[in-house]
């Protein structure tokens, strides 16, 4: 039988920096919680070096089945492969898994449009599809993202009612491109506040794809319409798990980086009068090194009433290269990995335990495959 984990949330937690906000709305002790990981593909990773996700563009299609494989089963079982970058780097599924396991944490996936169907247990979004490539053509047919965001909005409530804490983290390949995308689609200057997968990141490729898509879009103020243009089919069901969730009175901790911001603006332009004070949005100390002032001021412009926070994971004692490269400014962020953490923390995981138990699995998975 199941026995979660309980809750010992206090003002000050070792591993955590709360930059905005409290995490009081995660301190009922006897509260239950939910891992979601949504996936999905965008065509719009098979553009040349835009995503660091596969040692070539269209192995980018993969990574969103192979990462939450490996969450279920501790490797793939499409392809015998361990996501990483073309340099060895591996997935930030690693931190994920470990940080599951270490607080007993259950977890689900929702499907919105994975290229290729892993071989799990998971809700698969009835509209759910791929996402074009949006410098080239629209990311979904029209009234795509409506039915997303109302399938995904159901399963978010359905969660928080049994759940009074859901997590929502995602993977989706070339997603730091549509996620500026539709931030420029919704009337935010974006340019400099998405972050990257890679050390350098390569902002004149994103800009131009970006605005090759907003050619096409036009002028509109309809969310729906400008997801169903120049997203994907993640973001758009992101929005509607939160935002179901948080009807149902549940705390909403959305785990990931910059990306989250794309969920964020959807949520504000669907819903302008959501809770954000039972909204919290976690993410590593790689991705605030990196973007931490311009995701802060965001937040101060759009949603200044949510937490931002971000977990204090260190990987420079690594005793492998792949995961020191995390300090180097290398994938920084993906699979919830912050929030993940975050969660286990609040449970009672030592951030120091959950490295080391990161290191034990990385040498696990590099003696498995």
């Amino acid at each position: 039988m199941f026995i979660a984990r309980p809750f010992c949330v206090t003002h000050m937690v070792k591993g955590i920096r709360v930059l905005q906000g409290s995490l009081d709305s995660i301190s009922a002790f006897q509260s239950s919680s939910i891992a979601l990981y949504v996936i999905g593909s965008t065509m719009t990773s098979t553009i040349p070096n835009i995503s660091l996700a596969g040692s070539m563009s269209i192995a980018t299609l993969f990574t969103p089945a192979l990462d939450v494989e490996y969450l279920y089963f501790g490797k793939p079982v499409s392809i015998d492969i361990i996501p990483t970058t073309p340099t060895g780097i591996p997935t930030p599924a690693i931190i994920t898994r470990t940080a599951l396991q270490l607080s007993q944490t259950p977890f689900m996936v929702i499907d919105a449009g994975s290229y290729i169907k892993p071989r799990i247990p998971l809700i698969s979004l009835s509209s759910s599809c791929v996402g074009g490539r949006i410098d080239r053509e629209d990311a979904l047919s029209h009234g795509t993202s409506r039915k997303i965001f109302d399938e995904a909005t159901l399963v978010g409530r359905a969660m928080g009612s049994i759940a009074s804490v859901v997590l929502i983290g995602e993977s989706i390949p070339g997603g730091t491109t549509t996620a500026l995308s539709i931030l420029q689609g919704l009337g935010y200057n974006a340019y400099n506040i998405i972050s990257s997968s890679a050390k350098e990141n390569p902002l004149n490729i994103k800009k131009a794809v970006v605005e090759e898509a907003l050619k096409r879009l036009g002028q509109s103020e309809d969310p729906f319409k400008i997801n169903d243009v120049i997203g994907d089919p993640v973001h758009i069901a992101i929005a509607g798990l939160a935002l179901g969730a948080l009807k149902s009175r549940a705390t909403v901790i959305l785990a990931g980086g910059t990306q989250m911001l794309a969920a964020l603006a959807l949520m504000k332009a669907i819903d302008p009068r959501f809770d954000e004070q039972r909204l919290v949005l976690a993410t590593t100390k790689w991705i605030y090194s990196d973007r931490g002032a311009e995701i802060t001021r965001f937040i101060k412009m759009v949603v200044p009433n949510i937490t931002f926070a971000y977990v204090e994971l260190d990987f420079s004692d690594a005793p492998f290269n792949g995961l020191r490269a995390y300090e180097d400014g290398f994938v920084k962020e993906g699979v919830g990995a912050g929030g993940t953490s975050l969660l286990a923390i609040l449970k009672g995981v030592d951030v120091n335990e959950l490295k080391h138990a990161v290191y034990r699995e990385y040498e696990r998975i590099v003696k498995v495959v």
